[in-house]
């Protein structure tokens, strides 16, 4: 079974030989297995909108912008598309969008240069993880995030690297603000759970997961950490 990078690497191939259909079915599987990053919702909008299924394109440009609002590259994708559409008055607004992003901000660069090195330290960073260089996969994370603090996807990243690598109280951190920036995404609170078991903090762990049980009441994930919580605590008595 492909890792959810390699889905990643194939789809690109895929797209770059002019085959959509496939590209579309490796992001599909990507996203499921974890990939569900701004860039990876991009390429799959360009790969559906390529195929005819522009109303999904449309739902993928707006997946990747509400994991990173300043991706240029997606409002620009997003805005073809609507104008091929006839939706011309959300066209104009996402040109308009696209031309204020593509301003220099407070990295010095153009957003639409620093949004492509953070998506490539990112990238490296990612291929660091694949092959267990944790340390170095978090410092490329790190850098990731200097040029793009808003990433919550890329601090959700560098904590899975943190929490891999033990240093479970750094990872907890960087949970923490992804939490404050997105309190329902479930991955996020697993992670964090988990971060506070690894930790001792039971009770800790016992509250975020309780949380998460609110809020996805259908998702089975919840309920396997949730009876490792329980067992832990048994054995404690």
């Amino acid at each position: 079974m492909d890792s959810a990078p390699d889905l990643v690497a194939r789809a690109r191939e895929r797209f770059a030989v002019r085959d959509y259909h496939g590209a579309v079915l490796l992001l599909r599987e990507a996203i499921v297995e974890g990939m569900a990053y701004a860039d990876a919702q991009n390429m799959l909008g360009l790969s559906l909108a390529l195929v005819g299924r522009q109303d999904e394109a449309i739902a993928a440009f707006d997946a990747a912008l509400a994991l990173n609002p300043r991706y240029v590259e997606a409002h620009l994708n997003r805005a073809v598309l609507l104008n091929d559409m006839g939706r011309l008055d959300e066209a104009r607004a996402a040109f308009e969008t696209a031309a204020h992003l593509g301003k220099p901000d407070e990295t010095g660069f153009p957003v639409m240069v620093a949004n492509r090195l953070a998506n490539a330290h990112a990238a490296l960073a990612h291929d660091y993880r694949a092959a267990g260089a944790l340390d170095e996969a978090a410092l490329q994370y790190e850098r990731a995030l200097q040029l793009r603090p808003g990433y919550a996807d890329v601090r959700l990243a560098l904590a899975r690297a943190l929490t891999e690598r033990g240093r479970h109280r750094e990872a907890a951190e960087q949970l923490d603000e992804v939490l404050r920036i997105r309190p329902d995404w479930l991955d996020a609170m697993l992670l964090r759970g988990l971060t506070a078991y690894l930790q001792g903090d039971l009770a800790g762990a016992g509250h975020v997961w309780t949380a998460a049980a609110d809020r996805h009441p259908e998702e089975p994930r919840v309920e396997i950490y949730r009876s490792m919580l329980a067992r832990r605590r048994e054995e404690a008595r």
